[in-house]
């Protein structure tokens, strides 16, 4: 388990086809899982929820950046 800290970090991971994170929930008794993937040429993200197959473009609609402000978003890789 890896704790991504900062959005540049999860840029860069998400840069290359893209990673699959984990928002840790109720003190890390639970997560919400999502494929993210960043295009730095466009500036780009495309995230996927797995835990409803939605997705989105825009980062302001998931809570990645509170995540990485409370120290709650990790990835396996």
């Amino acid at each position: 388990m890896r704790r991504i800290e900062l959005l540049t970090e999860l840029k860069k991971l998400a840069s290359n086809g893209g990673i699959e994170v984990s928002i840790l929930l109720a003190g890390g008794i639970a997560r919400s899982t999502k494929f993210v993937d960043y295009n730095p040429s466009t500036k780009k993200w495309r995230i996927e929820n797995y835990i409803d197959s939605s997705s989105t473009t825009r980062l302001s609609d998931t809570n990645i950046k509170e995540a990485i402000r409370k120290k709650a978003l990790i990835t396996e890789a």
